[in-house]
């Protein structure tokens, strides 16, 4: 639970605001700071975002602040125990680390970012596809 956690943590940041998609925003710790939710997540082109994905942690506001910090607020649905949590976040070229997972950028469109991740459960490790959208 706690990676998944990470996982779609650390994929909002690379979201920030709309721009065109010819010329899209630089990816800097400032454009991708904002408030995120998840809305879709596949492994191998499958949809597993209602898999993988408790109801509870769907509404969750994921918010990257410009100085490096980053929270997640388990909003609408409470989750039990809840997902609520609060951390680190770094950029480095199109790698992003959020706590301890690390994650690629695929792609950013300014409003909407798409990312890749290796997620380990039950001792199987996929690559995930995760995007976010930014409230």
């Amino acid at each position: 639970m706690k990676n998944l956690t990470y996982l779609l943590a650390a994929v909002i940041i690379f979201s920030c605001n709309k721009n065109d998609n010819n010329n899209p925003p630089a990816v800097t710790m400032q454009s991708l700071a904002g408030d995120y939710k998840i809305t879709a997540a596949t492994v191998n082109g499958i949809d597993v975002l209602d898999t993988y994905v408790e109801p509870c942690q769907k509404d969750d506001v994921y918010t990257l602040n410009a100085d490096g910090t980053y929270s997640v607020a388990d909003a609408g649905t409470t989750c039990s125990p809840t997902s609520a949590t609060t951390g680190t976040w770094s950029l480095s070229g199109s790698q992003v680390t959020i706590g301890v997972q690390q994650f690629t950028l695929v792609s950013f469109n300014g409003s909407t970012i798409e990312a890749t991740t290796s997620v380990t459960q039950s001792g199987i490790t996929v690559t995930a596809d995760v995007i976010f959208t930014k409230q």
